[in-house]
C-alpha cells in the first residue's frame, strides 16, 4: 500500500484579466464582429503573458531553473474574464509573474483597441494551501477516482497535481473569496491586489538588487466587503498601469490641486501599514522566502497545526489506535516526529 504524505506547505498566486467594455461592444456589433474580438483576448492574452514571463525571467539572476520552467497556468474562464493560477516559491518568483502580467495588460490593452471601445483590467491575490484555503477536485459524473475529490485526506501527490494541471480543480477558502470581492474596483488604469499580495510585492520592491521588481502602488480608500474580515474597512489597493503618460501626469496635477497626497503611496511606508493591518486583521500572511538559493522560512504556525491533524486523521482511518489516548483522543505527542518530518521536507524541497 503506497504510504500517504501530508500536503507540503505552498503558495498559490491567482490573476485574472477582464475584458471591459465587452457588453457594450456585443450590443452594437454582430454576433461575427464580437466573435472574432472574444478569441482574440482568448487566444493572444495567454500566449502574451507566457512570453513576457520567459523575458522577466531572463532577466532575473535569482530566479531558479524550477521557476522559470512554470509557465502561466489558466485555471479557468467565466464569461469575459481569464483566471490564472501559479504555485510561487519565492517573492522574485512572485514577482516575476506580476511584473509580467502587468505588462500583459498594458500591451494587449493597446492591441485591442483595434476593436472599439474595449480594453483590459486586472486582480490578483494569493493563497496558502493546504490550509486555510484546500483544492478540490471536480468531478466527471463518473465513478470517484483520486483526482474527483473522493478522498477526503489531501495529499502532497493530490497538491503536485493541482499544481500541474489547475483547471482539473477548484479552490475554496477565505483567501479565495476576498481576492474575488476587491475584482470589482479593478479599472483600466488599476490592477488591484490584495493586502497580502501587496505587503510582499513591497518586499519585492525594496529589495530590487535581488528581485529586480519595480511598480508604482496606490493606495485608493477603505472599503467593507461582506464576508471579508468580518464586514470591517479593507484597503483597496492597486498596482498603476495608466497607459498613457499625459492621463499620469494629468492625475498627478490633480492630486496636487485637490491637496491630496501623491497618487502614488510610499513604498515603505506602505509595507509597514500593510504590516500591521494584515497582524490586527489576523490576516493569513503566506510566508515566501525573497529568492531562489536561499534556505527556505519554517511555514507559518497554522499549516504546523494542520500537518498535526491531517496525521491524527490519517491514522484514526487506517484504525492505528496507537495514535490515540485511553480517552479515545488523538494522542498529539505520538505524531510530533511525522509533524518535524513534513515541515523538514518543506525546508529542503526545493
Amino acid at each position: 500500500m503506497t504510504e500517504l504524505h501530508a500536503p507540503n506547505y505552498r503558495v498559490r498566486l491567482f490573476l485574472s484579466v477582464d475584458l471591459t467594455g465587452s457588453t457594450a461592444f456585443k450590443s452594437k456589433n454582430t454576433s461575427f464582429e464580437w466573435l472574432k474580438a472574444f478569441q482574440h483576448f482568448y487566444g493572444e492574452f495567454p500566449r502574451l503573458y507566457s512570453s513576457e514571463f520567459d523575458e522577466v525571467c531572463s532577466s532575473i539572476e535569482g530566479i531558479g531553473g524550477n521557476e522559470r520552467s512554470a509557465p502561466p497556468k489558466i485555471w479557468k474562464t467565466i464569461g469575459d474574464e481569464i483566471l490564472f493560477v501559479n504555485r510561487v516559491l519565492s517573492i522574485t518568483h512572485l514577482g516575476a509573474y506580476v511584473t509580467a502580467f502587468s505588462k500583459s495588460l498594458h500591451k494587449f490593452g493597446e492591441l485591442v483597441q483595434a476593436y472599439d471601445g474595449l480594453n483590459t483590467k486586472g486582480n490578483g491575490w494569493i493563497a496558502a494551501f493546504p490550509s486555510p484555503n484546500c483544492s478540490i477536485g471536480i468531478g466527471d459524473g463518473g465513478d470517484a477516482d483520486p483526482m474527483s475529490g473522493g478522498n477526503e485526506l489531501s495529499t502532497e501527490e493530490f497538491e503536485s497535481i493541482v499544481d500541474e494541471e489547475p483547471k482539473k480543480f477548484d479552490f475554496l477558502g477565505k483567501g479565495i473569496d476576498g481576492g474575488f470581492r476587491i475584482s470589482r474596483n479593478s479599472t483600466v488604469n488599476t490592477f488591484t491586489i490584495s493586502p497580502a499580495l501587496a505587503f510582499l510585492l513591497t518586499k519585492a520592491k525594496t529589495n530590487p538588487d535581488a528581485t529586480k521588481f519595480d511598480a508604482d502602488f496606490r493606495f485608493h480608500e477603505t472599503q467593507s466587503f461582506k464576508g471579508v474580515v468580518n464586514g470591517r474597512p479593507y484597503p483597496i489597493i492597486s498596482i498603476d498601469t495608466i497607459r498613457d503618460e499625459e492621463e499620469r501626469e494629468l492625475h498627478r496635477l490633480e492630486a496636487k490641486l485637490l491637496q491630496r497626497p501623491s497618487v502614488v503611496a510610499d513604498c515603505v511606508e506602505l509595507k509597514d501599514y500593510l504590516d500591521k493591518y494584515i497582524k490586527l486583521n489576523k490576516i493569513e500572511k503566506p510566508v515566501l522566502k525573497l529568492t531562489h538559493g536561499v534556505e527556505d522560512q519554517v511555514p507559518p504556525e497554522h499549516y504546523q497545526s494542520y500537518v498535526k491533524e491531517w496525521e491524527a486523521e490519517r491514522k484514526k482511518s487506517k484504525g492505528d489506535d496507537a495514535s490515540f489516548n485511553e480517552d479515545g483522543n488523538p494522542d498529539l505527542d505520538s505524531i510530533i516526529p511525522s509533524v518535524e518530518e513534513a515541515v523538514g521536507g518543506i525546508v529542503n524541497d526545493h
